[in-house]
């Protein structure tokens, strides 16, 4: 049996609706909990002998995994899910490739002038901060700042990747089920929000699927790639667990994951 644990808090109704619906076509059980803010505390699971999955946010899926009871539906791995691996497995293809991995609190050490631009985003997916763009004199201040704070989850030993910045057309996002495309939506054109489940290029698609054969990432995981210059570019892979839909066809993502577990533990009882 699979059973879902769902973020009721942060995860917008019509998304929790629509994944409660299938389920319930599914014949498989859902439950519904509340991750109480900068808390690592969660709720005891109700349907112990099922398989969990859990969906919400980051830091439910980053507190999940943690947990050994519901670590088993979390499909993540710290030194997978992070660009140093990205760029190490898919070189060139990664949209930031040229990049350097650092210390948060090294990044005055980097020879630059005040005024270039830098782009710059955690090395893993935790989400420490979004992914911005700044002037170097900014960067340098924004990290003495946030260093003296000595945060427990970003500080001056965050590892961050910092790259010169592109300038992207498009992207998209796929997700990724047993090495099978299962949905894919455009989110952002020329720097603004902007959904489409029409605009899928083929070539995109192949540039993706290409990808995919030449590493396994995950069993179930989210590619964002970019439309650059004439190509396209893996802007980074995500944690499904913790992803947001745009004009996803999120009944056939999760029917996908179901049928997935579903032969997984088929092959365990066997």
């Amino acid at each position: 049996m699979i059973n879902w644990i769902l973020q009721k808090n942060l995860t917008k109704p019509e998304i929790l609706e629509r994944i409660k619906n299938v389920l319930d076509q599914e014949n498989e059980t859902w439950e519904e909990i509340e991750v109480i803010p900068f808390s690592e505390e969660l709720p005891k699971i109700k349907n112990k002998d099922a398989f969990n999955i859990i969906y919400g946010s980051t830091t439910f899926m980053l507190n999940a995994f943690k947990k050994e009871a519901y670590k088993k539906g979390v499909f993540y791995k710290p030194d997978t899910f992070q660009m140093q691996n990205y760029v190490d497995k898919w070189k060139k293809n990664v949209l930031n490739n040229e990049g350097i991995l650092i210390e948060f609190g090294n990044i005055d050490n980097i020879e630059s002038k005040a005024s270039q631009r830098w782009f710059i985003r955690p090395n893993h997916d935790g989400k420490e901060f979004s992914g911005r763009v700044d002037t170097f004199e900014e960067l340098v201040k924004w990290s003495q700042q946030i260093c003296a704070l000595n945060l427990p989850d970003f500080n001056a030993k965050t590892t961050v990747w910092i790259a010169a910045p592109k300038r992207i057309k498009k992207e998209w996002r796929l997700f990724i089920v047993d090495d099978a495309i299962v949905s894919v939506s455009k989110y952002m054109e020329h720097g603004e929000l902007k959904e489409s489940g029409i605009d899928i290029p083929e070539k995109m698609l192949k540039f993706t699927a290409n990808r995919i054969k030449e590493y396994r990432l995950s069993a179930v995981y989210v590619m964002d790639i970019a439309a650059v210059g004439n190509g396209y570019k893996l802007i980074e892979c995500n944690c499904f667990n913790g992803t947001g839909f745009y004009k996803h066809d999120i009944e056939k993502i999760v029917i996908a994951i179901n049928v997935f577990i579903r032969k997984e533990l088929a092959k365990s009882i066997s």
